[in-house]
């Protein structure tokens, strides 16, 4: 054969190979078909690439799961079959009739939770509906692909999961030892949440009946160093039924705290609060009759309480500086507060309630609290200086008479000026300061024993004036301390165990020059002359 036939016949070879791959539904069976339609559904199985490896088998399982189909793991032309008559719906699906303001919500929600929306179009695509049951399997919620109001307020509130701390190197590397053990294949154990993390996270979950988020979070560690077994199948007959229960709730709307299959009081809360509703015994336990009640049940949270959409609020106004108290989904005093605050500040209506239109109002408006009332940096300096003894009133975040006097009195107590005003710097102070106040009753108590050892305070009534503070510089000295004229509580300490007393000789020419320096002391931290 001549060089130049080998390389007709080698040209024609490559354009054989040059033709474009056929559509999804073209595909005869394969890994490669099986993982394509598993992609466009929803079903996060990786790289088409005809290779079974645990992400494939992890979506297979989810979409058997979520079509009631044997539980197999593995591909099979019945499975091939199942996965292209669901396709079909796929494409008809994005005939016009929709809403397309509310489709295009939908993609606009989708799209900030990382569910692969790359354009608001409004229209209701093949990417849109993948992407709609992609969140619906990780919130778990029933897997349709549907745009319902259900939907688009699920996807208001954040969906029904909760992420929990993110946790350190340290942690990372005792869930990918206990992953490890079980089966997972989570990696080396270095304390890196990679890939391979994700991909033995969602394995677990899928087999725990959990939501598939490949997150990993205290409760997800806390569940496998809690759940027993091993080779492959976690003992997690509990943790699927709680997690059932948490996700029941939380389509029903109730705050369940992280979907972790654990039982906690946020959960216990959760389940008290539908209990009520349901006109039940509010018993806050979770079995198998309350489990068949929620599968059943058409009661909705629509209360202030245990409420998802009370939590997600919570969340908006904490970041925008404002004290809501705790993070908890329901609608306490100090939550009203900042709620009525910000509806002050936006010129809304001010009733202190909450709903979808305020969250939205709060999601467009983004405007921060710069004011002394229900304000996050009011709250932290309040704690801080309760912490520290000084008298603030109720800790609210909302500057009144005792926070500015108690402020004063810090101020005083460490030397800064005093404005009696909370800043940033202040909290800063705070927060590295060991300073405490002293009670007026132990101010007394410091003059009475000052007085028995010879040191003039004058009357001890429990106010810090220039005598008193002249008697303690005098006791600082003679008993080696640091001279600072300031009473505290290491000063009081001091003085019940110490024998230390005034000298005798020239007391009161030494007093007088005391209360002389005191008194110049005193002028210069007023700013005088």
């Amino acid at each position: 054969m001549s060089k130049r036939m080998l390389l007709a016949g080698a040209s024609a070879l490559l354009m054989s190979f040059a033709v474009p791959a056929p559509s999804t539904a073209e595909v005869p069976y394969s890994v490669y078909a099986v993982q394509r339609a598993l992609n466009e559904l929803g079903y996060a199985a990786g790289t088409a690439d005809g290779q079974m490896g645990s992400k494939t088998r992890t979506a297979i399982r989810a979409y058997q799961i979520d079509k009631g189909l044997p539980q197999s793991g593995e591909p099979s032309r019945s499975l091939y079959d199942h996965l292209q008559r669901n396709l079909t719906p796929v494409v008809a699906q994005a005939a016009p009739g929709l809403d397309s303001a509310r489709v295009a919500e939908i993609q606009e929600r989708l799209r900030e939770r990382g569910y692969g929306i790359s354009t608001i179009s409004g229209a209701l695509d093949a990417a849109t509906v993948a992407a709609i049951r992609a969140y619906q399997r990780d919130a778990g919620l029933p897997v349709t692909g549907d745009v319902s109001s259900a939907l688009s307020d699920q996807l208001r509130i954040g969906g029904t999961s909760g992420s929990g701390r993110p946790l350190d190197r340290a942690e990372v590397a005792r869930l990918q030892a206990a992953l490890n053990k079980r089966g997972y294949a989570a990696g080396p154990e270095d304390g890196v949440s990679g890939p391979r993390v994700r991909t033995a996270i969602r394995a677990f979950q899928a087999d725990a009946g959990l939501p598939e988020t490949g997150e990993a979070t205290q409760g997800l560690l806390a569940a496998l160093e809690t759940a027993g077994g091993s080779g492959g199948s976690p003992a997690a007959g509990s943790l699927t039924s709680l997690a059932q229960v948490e996700a029941e709730l939380g389509r029903r709307g109730y705050y369940v705290g992280d979907l972790d299959g654990i039982m906690d009081d946020q959960l216990r809360a959760a389940i008290r609060s539908f209990q009520g509703d349901a006109g039940a015994t509010a018993t806050g336990e979770a079995d198998a009759a309350l489990l068949a009640s929620l599968k059943t049940s058409a009661v909705r949270n629509r209360g202030e309480t245990n409420s998802l959409l009370v939590w997600e609020i919570e969340n908006r106004l904490d970041r925008l500086g404002y004290a809501v108290g705790p993070i908890d989904g329901t609608v306490d005093d100090q939550a009203r507060l900042a709620v009525s605050t910000y509806q002050r500040q936006a010129d809304i209506r001010q009733d202190g309630r909450t709903s979808f239109e305020l969250l939205d109002h709060i999601d467009r408006s983004g405007g921060r609290n710069d004011s002394e009332t229900a304000s996050s940096l009011i709250w932290n300096v309040e704690t801080e200086l309760a912490r520290r003894n000084f008298r603030v009133g109720p800790i609210d975040g909302t500057m009144d008479e005792r926070t500015e006097a108690a402020i004063r009195a810090y101020e005083g107590e460490v030397g800064l000026e005093s404005t009696g005003r909370a800043s940033a710097a202040l909290l800063v102070s705070l927060e590295s300061s060991d300073a405490q106040n002293v009670p007026q009753s132990d101010v007394r108590e410091i003059e009475r024993r000052l007085q028995r050892r010879g040191y003039s305070v004058g009357v001890a009534d429990g106010t810090v004036d220039a005598q008193t503070v002249a008697a303690i510089e005098a006791y600082q000295k003679d008993a080696g301390l640091v001279v600072t004229g300031r009473q505290s509580v290491a000063l009081l300490q001091h003085l019940r165990s110490s024998g230390t007393k005034a000298p005798t000789a020239g007391t009161t020419e030494v007093s007088v020059q005391q209360l002389i320096d005191a008194f110049r002391k005193t002028i210069e931290r007023a700013g005088g002359n």
